[in-house]
C-alpha cells in the first residue's frame, strides 16, 4: 500500500490524499474513489472517508482518496469545484501507474462534501471551469456520484461575495449518475434538498437511485454505527444502503457483479516494531469564524422545506444579499 499527497493550490489549503492498494503487476484495472468530507464548509471531517472507502475497498476499489478543500475564511466557490476536478484528473493521469480504470472514477461526499460533488458533476464541462482545472476534455469528469444529506441549494462564498447555487437548475446531460442517501428527520439539511434533486435528475433523464431513512438526523445515514433516538427509534447507518449503492455503481459503470477469481492484489500489512506504538492522529481544532459573521439560531435557518429550499452558506452568518449562479 502506498499513500501520496498532492497540493491542489498555491496556498496549500487544498490537498488530495491518495491511498493506492493495487500492487503491480495489475491483473485488471480497478475503480477508484475520491471522497469529499462534510463539515459545514467550516472544517473537513477527515474520518468521514472511513466508512465508504473501506467498504468500496472490500468491493475491489484499488485506489481510495480524500479531498481536503479549503475551509472557513479560505473557502471559495467555484475554486473548490476546480480543485476536485484537478483531483479527478490526477487519478486519470496516474491510471496506468496505479492500476485504475479511467472510466470508473467515483466521487462521494457527505453534507457540504455532497454539495461540492453535485456541483462538480454539473459544472465539469463549463469552459472556464475546465480551463482553471487544466482540462481540455473529460479529464475532470466524475463517472458516478454518491451523495449524502447535502445542502444542494445553498449560498456559496466567492471572491466577490455570496452567490446562490441552485444545483437542480444546473443538472443536464453532462451530470453523472448519482446515488443519494438522506434521513427524513434531518433538522439541519432537510430531506427536501435531496427530493428536489431527484426531481431535477428525473426531469433531465439522468440515472439516479436513492435511500431515505424514516428515522435519524443529520449525518446518520453516513454513520458507521447506529444511534438511539430520544424516542427510542434506532437510527440508520451506511449498512442500510451501501449494497444498493454498490449495485447502482455496477450497473452504471459496467462493473461485473458475479464472483471472480482474482490474484492477490494487496500485500500483508507491515508489523510495527516491538514496543513502538502506532502514530497518534493529529488533533482537530475548530477553524476561525469568518470576520463579520452574524450568529444564527437554528429556528432562524431556512431548512429547505418544500416551498423554500435555499440555505445559507453556513450556520455562522446570514447571506441575505446574493446573486444566483447560472
Amino acid at each position: 500500500m502506498q499513500v501520496f499527497t498532492f497540493e491542489l493550490n498555491e496556498e496549500k489549503t487544498a490537498k488530495l490524499i491518495v491511498t493506492v492498494s493495487n500492487v503491480p503487476p495489475f491483473f485488471q484495472a480497478t475503480p477508484a474513489l475520491i471522497h469529499v468530507p462534510g463539515g459545514g464548509f467550516m472544517f473537513c471531517s477527515e474520518s468521514d472517508s472511513t466508512a465508504i472507502a473501506s467498504r468500496l475497498m472490500g468491493k475491489g476499489f484499488g485506489v481510495t482518496c480524500t479531498y481536503l478543500y479549503p475551509v472557513a475564511k479560505d473557502y471559495r466557490f467555484p475554486q473548490v469545484v476546480v480543485n476536485l476536478m484537478k483531483s479527478i484528473k490526477i487519478l486519470r493521469d496516474h491510471a496506468g501507474e496505479w492500476g485504475i480504470n479511467p472510466k470508473q472514477i467515483v466521487i462521494s461526499g457527505n453534507s457540504a462534501g455532497a454539495f461540492i460533488c453535485m456541483t462538480t458533476g454539473n459544472l465539469w464541462n463549463r469552459p472556464d471551469i475546465m480551463e482553471a482545472a487544466g482540462c481540455t476534455g473529460e479529464e475532470g469528469k466524475p463517472d458516478a456520484m454518491i451523495l449524502g444529506f447535502g445542502p444542494m441549494f445553498c449560498g456559496q462564498q466567492t471572491d466577490n461575495g455570496i452567490v446562490y447555487v441552485p444545483n437542480g437548475e444546473l443538472v443536464g446531460p453532462q451530470t453523472p449518475p448519482a446515488f443519494f442517501h438522506h434521513a427524513r428527520q434531518d433538522a439541519l439539511v432537510s430531506v427536501y434538498q435531496t427530493i428536489a434533486m431527484l426531481d431535477a435528475m428525473e426531469r433531465a433523464k439522468r440515472p439516479f437511485a436513492v435511500y431515505i431513512s424514516s428515522t435519524g438526523g443529520h449525518g446518520e445515514t453516513g454513520a458507521v454505527s447506529r444511534a438511539l433516538g430520544e424516542d427510542g427509534a434506532v437510527g440508520p447507518c451506511i449498512d442500510d444502503w451501501f449494497e444498493q449503492a454498490w449495485h447502482f455503481l455496477c450497473n452504471q459503470l459496467g462493473i461485473p457483479q458475479v464472483p471472480q477469481k482474482l490474484e492477490l492484489m494487496m500485500p500483508p500489512m507491515p508489523q510495527m516494531p516491538e514496543g513502538e506504538a502506532p502514530p497518534m492522529p493529529p488533533m482537530l481544532f475548530m477553524p476561525e469564524v469568518p470576520a463579520g459573521s452574524v450568529p444564527v439560531r437554528p429556528e432562524e435557518m431556512p431548512l429547505g422545506q418544500a416551498g423554500h429550499i435555499h440555505m445559507p452558506f453556513n450556520a455562522a452568518f446570514h447571506d441575505k444579499d446574493f446573486t444566483v449562479y447560472k
